[in-house]
């Protein structure tokens, strides 16, 4: 009788190769939300993996500024190929605007 296999542990990636633009950008006193998408039409499979294994999680984004920050990102389910962030105030960066993100590599 074969043994059961064991779950192999998913190492997240360090960086996810795919651009980002940020749609809407809002900004109150303390917290910002970015609605994104991916920048290529044909990166938007891996986009929807990222969301689906990781919504919920914190990843870091880079700001216009070249600095990383992070942010919680979570799959908005009523609007397929979209994601949102929420992170501290000020914004990082304006609407429209391409960005790079990132999985912590304390993410587990």
């Amino acid at each position: 009788m074969p043994l059961p296999s064991t779950p192999q542990a998913a190492t997240p990636p360090a960086a996810v190769n795919v651009a980002f633009r940020a749609l809407e950008t809002h900004t109150d006193d303390e917290v910002t939300v970015v609605v994104f998408h991916q920048w290529d039409e044909a990166q938007r499979s891996q986009l929807a993996t990222l969301l689906r294994e990781h919504s919920g999680a914190m990843v870091e984004v880079q700001a216009a500024d070249g600095a990383w920050q992070r942010a919680r990102m979570v799959r908005l389910k009523s609007c397929f190929g979209r994601g949102l962030l929420m992170l501290p105030a000020p914004a990082p960066f304006s609407d429209r605007a391409e960005f790079a993100l990132r999985l912590p590599t304390d993410v587990h």
